[in-house]
């Protein structure tokens, strides 16, 4: 009798009788798995790996589908020219400071013209593979950003950062990206090629060229080896 009430109050704390629970062979008690019905742990897991994959996958469609290599070569293509443009400018400058430099020492002509221009050909085309350089690195720099972007961005999604966020903040990463990049090309950096060249070319080269002729087939060459040029007049780059 005693026992039979003991059940009927099992069961009024809403708890399963003795008898309902599960026994092994040797009549023991076996526990209840789940915690009394708790998500499982492995299931979690699975749903965030889930999540994480969606967000992994909306970021690499927005940067895949961007077109980003003609963006690149976009890039290298506007800073080359910037640049290509700052040496032909440089060296319309140099060629005439040096034509009239010649010109004021009477070497329009000899041997002194040829090598002085030389010279200039050869800085202009040393300027323009440096513009090269520099349009390259621009390019790099761009494709860094963007693959620091992407990287930075999965990392965030295998956090727990949703597929609609990571996928906007992907969009917006790209964009301030090839901002930055722009304002970055915005002014050429092939820095000073010709400066004061045709002082140092002529003062060095000048007197070497009237010692060996006569001064009387130099028109205005006598006290013209230590006077100074005019700064207009200048050329960049270095002596020889």
């Amino acid at each position: 009798m005693m026992k039979a009430e003991f059940l009927v109050c099992g069961a009024d704390f809403g708890g399963p009788a003795l008898g309902a629970w599960p026994t092994s062979k040797a009549g023991r008690l076996v526990p209840h798995k789940g915690g009394g019905g708790g998500t499982d742990a492995a299931v979690i897991e699975q749903q965030r790996q889930q999540r994480a994959k969606e967000a992994i996958d909306a970021v690499n469609e927005i940067f895949d589908n961007a077109n980003r290599d003609a963006l690149y070569q976009s890039q290298r293509d506007a800073v080359y020219s910037l640049n290509a443009k700052e040496v032909e400018r440089q060296a319309r400058e140099a060629e005439r400071a040096n034509r009239f430099a010649l010109a004021r020492n009477g070497l329009l002509g000899g041997s002194v013209d040829i090598d002085s221009n030389s010279e200039l050909n050869r800085r202009t085309n040393e300027g323009l593979s440096k513009a090269g350089g520099i349009a390259d690195a621009a390019m790099s720099d761009l494709q860094t950003a963007d693959e620091n972007t992407r990287s930075n961005l999965v990392s965030m999604a295998t956090a727990g950062t949703d597929a609609t966020t990571a996928g906007q903040l992907a969009a917006s990463g790209l964009r301030q990206n090839m901002d930055a990049a722009r304002s970055n090309a915005s002014v050429a950096t092939v820095g000073s090629l010709f400066n004061d060249i045709a002082n140092a070319y002529l003062y060095q080269n000048l007197g070497k060229y009237v010692q060996g002729i006569s001064s009387s087939k130099v028109p205005y060459a006598t006290n013209q080896t230590t006077s100074k040029i005019a700064p207009q007049n200048e050329y960049g780059g270095s002596a020889y």
